[in-house]
């Protein structure tokens, strides 16, 4: 293995993040909730995170500051499935659409 092969491990789990928000969403759309972001779309968001991480890996030198900033991201897209599943559970009321 090549000293520029990557760990695709945040790449996988970033996507999973991505994928169960999508989810989430739709189950909520399917139950009569709003979409606050109407410009939502996962696949600029795993662009989003994918890009970070390969900027991430290709600018900070290896070790551990590279390694948390890395899981920081990768837990940042997660963020969104939480914040679905509070709302759809009546936890949380979620944003309010003036």
């Amino acid at each position: 293995m090549s000293k520029y092969a990557w760990n695709i491990l945040p790449y996988l789990v970033s996507l999973l993040g991505v994928l169960f928000d999508y989810l989430t969403t739709t189950i909520g759309l399917g139950l009569g909730f709003n979409e606050t972001n109407l410009s939502y779309n996962p696949l600029l968001a795993i662009a989003f995170f994918w890009g970070i991480i390969t900027f991430l890996n290709l600018t900070l030198v290896k070790g551990r500051f590279l390694t948390v900033s890395k899981d920081v991201i990768v837990l940042a897209s997660f963020l969104g499935v939480v914040n679905n599943t509070l709302v759809i559970t009546g936890i949380y009321n979620g944003l309010r659409i003036l």
